[in-house]
């Protein structure tokens, strides 16, 4: 029983390890957003399909894991 609390702690352990070394991580810098293109296929009328390329604006439709920036220091 003793080998089980052993493996659960050093799991635990290594949660916590990534864990802050995940929070501490310097959050990536983008001086100029890209936007990028997808691809749409629309059906027609006559059911004949297109394919449709719409370009994205300077915000980004994604969602992000972080809600705030982390402060500094």
């Amino acid at each position: 029983m003793r080998n089980v609390w052993a493996a659960v702690l050093a799991t635990w352990a290594l949660f916590g390890v990534l864990a802050l070394l995940a929070w501490t991580r310097p959050q990536p810098t983008a001086n100029t957003p890209q936007s990028i293109p997808s691809a749409v296929v629309v059906t027609g009328k006559n059911g004949q399909s297109h394919l449709v390329v719409v370009k994205g604006g300077a915000t980004s439709s994604h969602a992000t894991t972080r809600t705030s920036p982390v402060p500094a220091g």
